[in-house]
């Protein structure tokens, strides 16, 4: 492990040596994930929220790195985060013209956690829109402010259903039924285990001969957690290597968007709104010869939650009367396993 640095707190030293994965983002201490589905004829969309930690911690920031390619995708909160190098945000997936509304929700969940919404308790607001406008019909709006309090008051710390779920339902990846999908590694580094999860909203790829449905705004958003002590720069290199894991699985254009937000859940600051001015913040370092296990881990994760966002996709039928299947079973094990 590298040297000790101060800046926040730890939480990596109460974490047991071993634990047995359930393969999902959840695995990472403290990450909830919920969905909200609408499948309403031409309207085929949803809402995904991944929460950093559960409702009841007040208070935490996170360390966050930002990884982006390509364009199609917009976001909101991000480019703050990166600035502040925290957040205390919920991560909301939803529809591009969604994005809005999705904000605005956040807003509405910080000012009933403190009316004053300070930095540590919501702020900036982390929204990502996706284009699912080739099953879903965009000019409809049908996801709410509501729907998006809802779903981050749903989200719990069990593994969560993936395919044609939440954000998920309108996707479409690979010329096939897209989807949303969920995954863990364990990295190994000297003494220590970590583990790294990752959620992918899987919208876009090269068909390869077995579909036809065409994504208009193609994009891979990729959600990474990990339990290892990591700071911005290196947070942003771990998202990088969970989109070179689906970059190394499937052919992705050059114009096609690929987004990976990463966050650590060691080294928190807590407390800071009670805290004297110049408060110092105990925190922890891996060093640099030990972030290839855990770029492997990402890579890996991302793989086997591409594998799932396909595999676990239920075919659907949107706008205009369009039906995407799923992609055959070859495909979908040759992406989630080769390589690996």
């Amino acid at each position: 492990m590298g040297a000790r640095f101060r800046g926040a707190r730890s939480h990596a030293e109460t974490m047991p040596a071993e634990r047995t994965l359930r393969n999902s983002i959840t695995d990472v201490s403290g990450v909830e994930v919920a969905h909200l589905t609408v499948a309403e004829g031409d309207v085929q969309t949803g809402v995904t929220v991944v929460m950093p930690c559960p409702p009841s911690v007040r208070h935490r920031k996170f360390s966050l790195g930002a990884y982006a390619a390509g364009g199609g995708l917009s976001w909101t909160g991000v480019e703050v985060a990166e600035d502040f190098g925290t957040f205390a945000s919920p991560i909301v997936l939803c529809n591009a013209t969604s994005v809005g509304a999705a904000y605005d929700a956040l807003i509405t969940r910080g000012h009933k956690r403190d009316p004053e919404l300070p930095v540590d308790d919501g702020w900036p607001p982390i929204v990502v829109g996706i284009d699912d406008g080739y099953l879903n019909d965009l000019r409809r709006r049908r996801v709410k402010h509501d729907d998006v309090l809802a779903a981050c008051e749903a989200a719990r710390g069990e593994p969560p259903a993936c395919g044609s779920v939440g954000m998920g339902r309108g996707l479409v990846a690979l010329g096939c039924k897209g989807g949303v999908g969920d995954a863990s590694s364990a990295a190994s580094v000297g003494k220590d285990a970590f583990v790294v999860g990752v959620l992918l909203a899987a919208n876009g790829g090269a068909p390869r001969g077995v579909g036809a449905a065409r994504v208009v705004s193609p994009g891979f958003v990729a959600i990474v957690a990990t339990d290892a002590a990591l700071f911005p720069a290196e947070l942003r290199l771990l998202g990088e290597a969970a989109i070179r894991g689906i970059d190394a699985a499937v052919t992705i254009g050059g114009e096609e968007g690929r987004l990976a937000l990463a966050f650590s859940v060691t080294n928190t600051i807590d407390g800071s709104l009670t805290a004297p001015p110049g408060r110092l913040y105990e925190a922890r370092r891996l060093a640099d010869d030990g972030l290839g296990p855990l770029f492997d881990a990402a890579a890996r994760a991302s793989r086997a939650a591409l594998g799932k966002a396909l595999g676990d996709a239920a075919v659907v039928t949107g706008r205009k009367g369009r039906t995407v299947e799923k992609a055959p079973a070859d495909v979908v094990a040759s992406i989630a396993f080769t390589g690996r």
